[in-house]
């Protein structure tokens, strides 16, 4: 079933009998702090801005269903200024639109009232990169490689409501301005949604809304390349993400496709750069320096020389949800990864709700979720710890042959690695140890 979102401009009515979406009202867009850490707007920058946070809400706003429901067909009108600039990459929008979130997007491209961006030669001398911000271990990890060579790195932030990932951004950033004085500048722009039904714009509440948040990427990276023109700088860092999750291979053949996530995969971040490059007439290459490193490989010098924030970062998808003094929940797949990452190097921290590496198995049921994340990645890091060719796995695993954006060399040795840090790591505890044997 096709669900259909407008955004509402202007006094044009409240959707056609669409879902409405009206900038500034039931979704935010970043346009007030973008306007606040730069000089006004220009007409293509306050497009982008819709577009991409209309992405994201209308994203939230349709919940997925089961199994053969789970994929999606989202149709989403737009008013833009710049409609013909949005015309050239509409096509390029789906795609890659598709290659993030598995669904079926239809892009309408109206035109708005409003004076086009004029076209001007953006000045590329600025110093240092961008680098997306997400308050998670990943990033963090980077923002240390970079301030410890000395360079100057602007901070891109994407926050909501999540007071949780609010609170970890701004307490790495002070840590960063410490410790790399004059270095790292934070850009945090609210994007998020609102449910105003007295004002005729109502919006799912939280327990109603898509959880999963693909689309994230979007409009994270579209925040990024917005402050990168504005700074002068060609470089973006995408979500610096370890290759395990920006490859993200299926830990199950029930996760392939559609249930898979690709939010930092490099053929939708390639797509991006060429479609942000073409929309906004400026140069971006978007990179990702951790793509062929395990979590632990990556989080390796921050553990070593900046142990005392490693606690203060959030990498769990639930953490809004948490119950309770902990961050993490202790079982969702993200979670397992950063301990395994943590573990590898002797540190073992008290921050997850659930400590399901010391739980006994055999009291679980077989669809709790903590013990079938676990399970999963044990078969998981089995297969490519195990005598495997690189040839069977290529088989067993075809997302490594989808399209060229994969060294699938890299990718195996990569994963063959994580396979002897988690076996490693799950191998000291006596109940999970005892699922492996």
């Amino acid at each position: 079933m096709a669900r259909s979102a407008t955004v509402v401009v202007g006094d044009k009515g409240s959707g056609y009998g669409s879902f409405a979406l009206r900038p500034g009202v039931n979704f935010v867009t970043g346009e007030k702090e973008f306007g606040t850490r730069f000089e006004t707007p220009t007409s293509l920058e306050i497009d982008l801005l819709t577009v991409a946070s209309a992405i994201f809400a209308a994203d939230l706003a349709f919940k997925r269903g089961e199994r053969s429901n789970f994929q999606r067909e989202i149709n989403l009108t737009v008013p833009v200024v710049n409609r013909p600039a949005f015309l050239n990459v509409a096509d390029a929008f789906k795609t890659a639109l598709w290659r993030v979130s598995n669904d079926a997007w239809t892009l309408d491209f109206v035109q708005r009232e409003g004076m086009p961006e004029t076209s001007r030669m953006w000045l590329r001398e600025g110093e240092g990169k961008v680098l997306l911000f997400s308050g998670g271990l990943d990033s963090m990890a980077a923002a240390i490689l970079y301030g410890e060579d000395g360079e100057r790195i602007h901070l891109a932030s994407h926050v909501t409501a999540n007071q949780v990932i609010r609170n970890a951004q701004l307490t790495a950033f002070g840590y960063l301005n410490d410790s790399f004085p004059d270095q790292f500048s934070y850009r945090p722009f609210r994007v998020s949604c609102t449910d105003r039904a007295k004002d005729g714009f109502p919006f799912p509440k939280d327990s109603e809304r898509e959880p999963t948040q693909r689309t994230r990427s979007v409009i994270f990276l579209a925040l990024a390349a917005l402050v990168a023109r504005r700074n002068g700088v060609e470089d973006v860092l995408v979500i610096a993400e370890n290759g395990q999750m920006a490859i993200h291979l299926p830990l199950t053949t029930a996760r392939i496709g559609a249930f898979s996530t690709h939010t930092a995969h490099p053929e939708f971040v390639r797509m991006m750069g060429d479609l942000l490059s073409t929309l906004l007439n400026y140069p971006l290459k978007i990179s990702n320096p951790f793509l062929y490193m395990t979590k632990a490989e990556v989080v390796a010098g921050a553990v070593a020389r900046h142990r005392e924030v490693i606690e203060g970062t959030v990498s769990c998808w639930k953490a809004a949800r948490v119950i309770g003094d902990k961050k993490h929940c202790g079982y969702c797949v993200p979670c397992l990864s950063r301990r395994v990452a943590l573990e590898t190097h002797g540190l073992e921290l008290p921050e997850y709700q659930k400590d399901v590496l010391r739980e006994e198995m055999s009291d679980l049921d077989t669809d709790n979720e903590g013990k079938r994340s676990l399970v999963e990645m044990i078969e998981f890091a089995t297969n490519f710890g195990g005598s495997s060719s690189q040839a069977e796995l290529e088989s067993e695993y075809p997302d490594l042959l989808f399209g060229e954006d994969i060294d699938v060399d890299a990718a195996v040795a990569m994963y063959r690695r994580f396979a002897r840090e988690a076996l490693d790591v799950f191998g000291r505890y006596p109940t999970v140890k005892a699922i492996m044997d």
